[in-house]
Protein backbone atom coordinates (compact mmCIF):
# COMPACT_ATOMS: atom_id res chain seq x y z
CA UNK A 1 0.00 0.00 0.00
CA UNK A 2 1.48 3.63 -1.17
CA UNK A 3 1.94 6.27 1.52
CA UNK A 4 -1.03 7.73 0.21
CA UNK A 5 -3.19 5.21 0.75
CA UNK A 6 -2.22 4.46 4.30
CA UNK A 7 -3.04 8.53 5.04
CA UNK A 8 -6.14 8.34 3.54
CA UNK A 9 -7.26 5.04 5.08
CA UNK A 10 -5.72 5.59 8.67
CA UNK A 11 -5.59 8.85 8.65
CA UNK A 12 -1.93 9.41 9.82
CA UNK A 13 1.52 8.08 7.89
CA UNK A 14 4.69 8.27 9.16
CA UNK A 15 7.30 8.41 6.34
CA UNK A 16 10.86 7.33 6.90
CA UNK A 17 13.96 8.69 5.85
CA UNK A 18 11.65 11.99 4.51
CA UNK A 19 15.22 14.04 3.42
CA UNK A 20 18.70 13.07 2.46
CA UNK A 21 20.95 12.53 5.23
CA UNK A 22 23.13 15.55 5.13
CA UNK A 23 20.27 17.68 4.56
CA UNK A 24 18.38 16.37 8.15
CA UNK A 25 21.98 16.88 9.50
CA UNK A 26 22.39 19.96 8.41
CA UNK A 27 18.96 21.24 9.69
CA UNK A 28 19.85 19.19 12.90
CA UNK A 29 22.49 21.33 13.98
CA UNK A 30 21.31 25.01 12.71
CA UNK A 31 18.59 24.18 14.85
CA UNK A 32 20.58 23.05 17.60
CA UNK A 33 22.76 26.43 17.43
CA UNK A 34 19.85 29.03 17.56
CA UNK A 35 20.57 29.88 20.67
CA UNK A 36 19.86 33.98 20.61
CA UNK A 37 17.94 35.00 23.82
CA UNK A 38 15.17 35.32 21.37
CA UNK A 39 15.20 32.30 19.56
CA UNK A 40 12.70 30.68 21.68
CA UNK A 41 9.24 31.28 23.87
CA UNK A 42 7.89 29.01 25.90
CA UNK A 43 4.37 28.08 25.28
CA UNK A 44 1.88 26.59 27.85
CA UNK A 45 -1.58 26.07 28.82
CA UNK A 46 -3.80 26.91 30.57
CA UNK A 47 -1.66 30.45 31.76
CA UNK A 48 -2.58 33.05 34.37
CA UNK A 49 -0.62 35.77 34.27
CA UNK A 50 1.89 35.71 36.95
CA UNK A 51 1.14 38.31 39.95
CA UNK A 52 4.02 38.54 41.90
CA UNK A 53 6.35 39.31 38.98
CA UNK A 54 6.36 41.02 35.62
CA UNK A 55 7.06 39.40 32.27
CA UNK A 56 9.94 41.32 32.12
CA UNK A 57 11.70 40.91 35.00
CA UNK A 58 13.41 36.97 34.94
CA UNK A 59 12.00 34.75 32.27
CA UNK A 60 13.59 32.00 34.18
CA UNK A 61 11.12 32.44 36.73
CA UNK A 62 7.86 32.97 34.94
CA UNK A 63 8.82 30.18 32.66
CA UNK A 64 9.29 28.04 35.81
CA UNK A 65 6.06 29.29 37.15
CA UNK A 66 4.13 28.81 34.00
CA UNK A 67 5.54 25.22 33.38
CA UNK A 68 4.18 24.41 36.90
CA UNK A 69 0.63 25.77 36.05
CA UNK A 70 0.53 23.65 32.77
CA UNK A 71 1.75 20.65 34.93
CA UNK A 72 -1.05 21.29 37.49
CA UNK A 73 -3.46 21.19 34.89
CA UNK A 74 -2.42 18.02 33.69
CA UNK A 75 -2.74 16.40 36.86
CA UNK A 76 -6.23 17.34 37.14
CA UNK A 77 -6.49 16.06 34.04
CA UNK A 78 -7.29 19.05 32.38
CA UNK A 79 -6.21 19.97 28.85
CA UNK A 80 -2.82 21.52 28.79
CA UNK A 81 0.39 21.86 27.32
CA UNK A 82 4.17 22.98 27.90
CA UNK A 83 7.17 23.19 25.03
CA UNK A 84 9.33 25.91 23.60
CA UNK A 85 8.43 27.19 19.86
CA UNK A 86 10.62 29.08 17.89
CA UNK A 87 9.73 33.10 17.93
CA UNK A 88 9.39 33.80 14.55
CA UNK A 89 8.63 37.08 15.16
CA UNK A 90 12.54 37.36 15.66
CA UNK A 91 13.48 34.73 12.50
CA UNK A 92 16.40 37.08 11.19
CA UNK A 93 17.92 36.46 14.89
CA UNK A 94 18.33 32.76 14.94
CA UNK A 95 17.69 31.71 10.71
CA UNK A 96 14.21 30.02 11.01
CA UNK A 97 13.45 32.14 8.25
CA UNK A 98 15.77 30.45 5.79
CA UNK A 99 15.16 27.08 7.03
CA UNK A 100 11.61 27.25 6.65
CA UNK A 101 11.99 28.21 3.25
CA UNK A 102 14.36 25.54 2.36
CA UNK A 103 12.22 22.84 4.14
CA UNK A 104 9.24 24.22 2.61
CA UNK A 105 10.53 23.51 -0.65
CA UNK A 106 10.69 19.58 0.23
CA UNK A 107 7.25 19.31 1.41
CA UNK A 108 5.92 20.85 -2.04
CA UNK A 109 7.57 18.21 -3.65
CA UNK A 110 7.15 15.48 -1.54
CA UNK A 111 3.74 15.75 0.19
CA UNK A 112 2.12 18.75 -1.58
CA UNK A 113 2.33 17.62 -4.99
CA UNK A 114 1.55 14.23 -4.85
CA UNK A 115 -1.72 14.88 -2.78
CA UNK A 116 -2.62 17.63 -5.34
CA UNK A 117 -2.46 20.47 -2.52
CA UNK A 118 -2.13 24.26 -3.09
CA UNK A 119 1.42 24.06 -1.62
CA UNK A 120 0.51 26.69 0.98
CA UNK A 121 2.31 25.94 4.20
CA UNK A 122 0.07 27.49 6.94
CA UNK A 123 2.95 28.21 9.47
CA UNK A 124 6.13 26.30 10.43
CA UNK A 125 7.93 26.47 13.59
CA UNK A 126 10.57 24.71 15.30
CA UNK A 127 9.57 23.03 18.22
CA UNK A 128 11.90 21.83 21.87
CA UNK A 129 11.03 19.76 24.16
CA UNK A 130 12.64 19.41 27.50
CA UNK A 131 12.26 17.08 30.56
CA UNK A 132 8.67 17.66 31.85
CA UNK A 133 6.87 18.98 29.23
CA UNK A 134 4.38 17.36 27.46
CA UNK A 135 1.04 18.37 25.28
CA UNK A 136 -2.68 16.54 26.42
CA UNK A 137 -4.90 15.46 24.16
CA UNK A 138 -6.21 17.43 21.13
CA UNK A 139 -6.89 18.28 18.08
CA UNK A 140 -5.80 20.85 15.49
CA UNK A 141 -9.30 21.91 14.18
CA UNK A 142 -9.14 23.61 10.62
CA UNK A 143 -5.70 24.68 11.14
CA UNK A 144 -5.15 23.00 7.79
CA UNK A 145 -5.98 20.30 5.55
CA UNK A 146 -3.09 18.05 6.94
CA UNK A 147 -0.60 18.49 10.24
CA UNK A 148 2.98 17.87 9.25
CA UNK A 149 5.81 17.03 12.03
CA UNK A 150 9.31 16.37 11.14
CA UNK A 151 11.20 14.45 13.68
CA UNK A 152 15.26 15.57 13.84
CA UNK A 153 15.45 14.08 17.44
CA UNK A 154 18.83 11.70 16.69
CA UNK A 155 19.44 8.93 18.86
CA UNK A 156 16.27 8.81 20.97
CA UNK A 157 15.43 6.18 23.79
CA UNK A 158 11.99 4.81 24.41
CA UNK A 159 12.51 5.84 27.69
CA UNK A 160 13.02 9.50 27.46
CA UNK A 161 9.51 9.92 26.31
CA UNK A 162 8.06 12.08 24.32
CA UNK A 163 6.30 9.96 21.56
CA UNK A 164 3.92 10.91 19.39
CA UNK A 165 0.43 9.25 20.75
CA UNK A 166 -2.81 9.02 18.16
CA UNK A 167 -6.01 8.49 18.66
CA UNK A 168 -7.53 7.13 15.20
CA UNK A 169 -10.95 6.47 17.04
CA UNK A 170 -11.36 9.18 19.32
CA UNK A 171 -10.99 7.09 21.98
CA UNK A 172 -8.31 7.47 24.65
CA UNK A 173 -8.00 4.13 25.20
CA UNK A 174 -7.18 3.31 21.67
CA UNK A 175 -4.03 4.64 20.55
CA UNK A 176 -1.16 3.86 18.32
CA UNK A 177 2.36 5.52 19.47
CA UNK A 178 4.79 7.00 17.12
CA UNK A 179 8.65 6.91 18.07
CA UNK A 180 10.66 10.20 17.16
CA UNK A 181 12.57 9.02 14.97
CA UNK A 182 14.78 10.78 13.13
CA UNK A 183 14.01 12.41 9.56
CA UNK A 184 10.73 10.97 9.88
CA UNK A 185 7.95 13.08 9.11
CA UNK A 186 4.41 12.52 9.91
CA UNK A 187 1.58 13.61 8.34
CA UNK A 188 -1.82 13.64 10.20
CA UNK A 189 -5.29 14.22 7.81
CA UNK A 190 -7.54 16.82 10.20
CA UNK A 191 -10.54 16.41 8.54
CA UNK A 192 -10.26 12.74 10.26
CA UNK A 193 -9.84 14.41 12.62
CA UNK A 194 -6.88 12.91 14.59
CA UNK A 195 -6.56 13.61 17.91
CA UNK A 196 -3.01 13.71 19.52
CA UNK A 197 -0.69 13.75 22.26
CA UNK A 198 2.87 14.10 22.80
CA UNK A 199 3.82 11.66 25.92
CA UNK A 200 5.65 13.23 29.03
CA UNK A 201 9.48 14.26 28.35
CA UNK A 202 11.65 12.36 30.38
CA UNK A 203 14.91 13.07 28.42
CA UNK A 204 18.69 14.18 29.34
CA UNK A 205 19.79 17.18 29.06
CA UNK A 206 22.11 16.66 26.01
CA UNK A 207 19.08 14.75 24.14
CA UNK A 208 16.69 17.23 22.36
CA UNK A 209 13.27 16.39 20.94
CA UNK A 210 13.15 18.85 18.33
CA UNK A 211 10.89 19.16 15.18
CA UNK A 212 9.73 21.50 12.54
CA UNK A 213 5.98 21.31 12.49
CA UNK A 214 3.24 22.95 10.62
CA UNK A 215 -0.26 22.88 8.38
CA UNK A 216 -0.54 21.93 4.33
CA UNK A 217 -3.45 23.51 2.31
Amino acid sequence: MQWIEKLEKNGFVQLYNFLPEHQAQNYRREVLSATHHKTWRLLTTPYRPCTRVKDNINKKIIDKTRHGQATAAKQRRKFAFSFYRSNNAHAKFHGAGDIHQSFSHYVIDKVSKPLTLSGELRDTFFASFVKGQFIEYHSDGKAGKYAFIYQLSSGWQQKYGGQLELYPQRIKFYKKVLEPKFNSLVLLKLDHPMYHSVRLLNNPKHKHRITISGWLE
